[in-house]
């Protein structure tokens, strides 16, 4: 049990990785102050909403099976 739970926390891992490349830039910079804040006033798109989500789906996995792992290490050390 143990190993599908090593096996899910690293594939949970490129996962989280590979989510958060694909994300885009959230803000201008210095780039607002110049008036290109235009986007500001927009919500953000459904495309950044679906991969927010996303990423806060994989991050509480990942963050699960993490406590798991370490219970679960500690409960029965190799000695």
């Amino acid at each position: 049990m143990s190993n599908m739970v090593l096996i899910l926390h690293f594939i949970v891992a490129v996962a989280v990785i590979g989510v958060i490349v694909l994300q885009g830039p959230k803000g201008e910079g210095l780039g607002s102050i110049g008036g290109g804040g235009a986007r500001l006033f927009h919500g953000p798109k459904p495309r950044e909403t679906l991969l927010l989500r996303v990423t806060s789906t994989l991050a509480i996995l990942f963050g699960a099976t993490s406590l798991y792992l370490i219970l679960t290490h500690y409960a029965n050390p190799v000695r």
